[in-house]
């Protein structure tokens, strides 16, 4: 089997129609793919035509669609760790699914089993609500079927794309690197691609359109509340261990290019890794510099509960290498790790004059 589309969905009722139509129209056999669709306990089941629902009905005519549940809601990273588990091909294309693939995506498949990739990146679009292009992801610099490394890509092209539907990936790669997403948090997909692109010593690109990424102003990654919040911090604590991974990792050698020498190699892995110090920090600070924008003291006090299950603020407040790119660590997100009673007064009143500035210029 060529490869496994794994979709991840929670409440898609009205939009996972255009996606599975999307899959089902591309040139494909049906023994070439498989789709793997687990929904994460979805609660729209008082809809007529609820997630499960649709999806029951178009596995009852494709046989290769796999429906799934969840048996507790655990967000997109413990779902598609679950379709990598379950998945038979020999690629993996994860899929959101409020988007949609195109045919581009097919040649770019053909070309990851030409060029024997471990991973691959292909050319997608974002569009509105309405369907309509609203833009394009740029052009690699890179020619069809030429290989490089995931290290070389980041430098290169480091605003390329964060999310793993940006790619496509060799399933035996994925099981081979055994760095699964996170569960339980929204933000569970940068540090599984950077972690990735880093071990892959195989990539190329294809220039043609594969994907379409929808953009919804109601989706989770676009609302504010305490525990997206608390999810950006966990993401960049999680992005700073493996910073930290990387460091003790520096004196092995990159992949076997033969156009890079030892020299440039060491170069290119210390450019990747501060790379992904910036993203640490930027995340880390993202989040506690928006705290006022949670709406008051008491979702300042559950993002504090939230945080304090899995991090030790005092020793992230302490530690230096977050002072590198003092554009991203200004006093208020020193003040809300280290003091915590403090910061939630301050950020309270912030919270009030935020609100207010918002009504005057509503």
């Amino acid at each position: 089997m060529l490869v496994s589309f794994i979709i991840p969905s929670y409440n898609s009722a009205h939009m996972v129609t255009r996606c599975l139509d999307s899959i089902y129209a591309l040139p494909l056999q049906p023994e070439e793919f498989e789709v793997v669709f687990i929904d994460d306990c979805s609660c729209d089941d008082q809809v007529r035509n609820n997630t499960t629902d649709i999806v029951s009905r178009y596995s009852s005519a494709h046989p290769n669609l796999t429906l799934l549940r969840q048996p507790f809601n655990n967000r997109q990273g413990a779902a598609r760790n679950r379709g990598v588990s379950m998945a038979q091909g020999e690629y993996i294309c994860f899929v959101d699914s409020d988007d949609a693939v195109t045919p581009g995506l097919v040649s770019a498949l053909r070309l990851a089993e030409q060029c024997r990739t471990e991973m691959l990146a292909f050319h997608y679009a974002r569009a509105d609500e309405q369907g309509q292009i609203s833009g394009e992801a740029a052009r690699l610099t890179y020619a069809p079927g030429q290989l490089f490394t995931g290290i070389c890509m980041q430098n290169d092209h480091p605003y390329w794309c964060s999310a793993p539907w940006g790619f496509i990936y060799s399933r035996s790669f994925i099981t081979q690197v055994n760095y699964p997403f996170v569960e339980g948090a929204l933000y569970e997909d940068s540090d599984f691609v950077a972690v990735h692109l880093y071990h892959a010593h195989r990539m190329t690109y294809s220039p043609d359109m594969g994907y379409i990424a929808y953009f919804r102003n109601g989706s989770t990654t676009h609302t504010c509340c305490y525990q997206h919040t608390a999810d950006y911090l966990l993401l960049g604590t999680r992005m700073l261990a493996f910073y930290t991974a990387l460091q003790q990792d520096a004196a092995q050698p990159q992949a076997d290019i033969p156009s890079q020498n030892e020299d440039a190699a060491d170069e290119q892995k210390q450019r990747f890794a501060e790379s992904i110090l910036r993203g640490a920090c930027f995340n880390i600070t993202k989040s506690l510099g928006s705290l006022y924008k949670l709406g008051g003291l008491q979702a300042i006090r559950a993002f504090y509960a939230s945080v304090d299950a899995h991090v030790d603020r005092r020793l992230l407040a302490a530690d230096k290498r977050l002072f590198r790119y003092p554009g991203y660590w200004g006093v208020l997100p020193r003040l809300a790790l280290k003091h915590k009673h403090l910061a939630i007064a301050v950020h309270s009143l912030l919270a009030v004059l935020y609100k207010a500035s918002r009504k005057v210029y509503s």
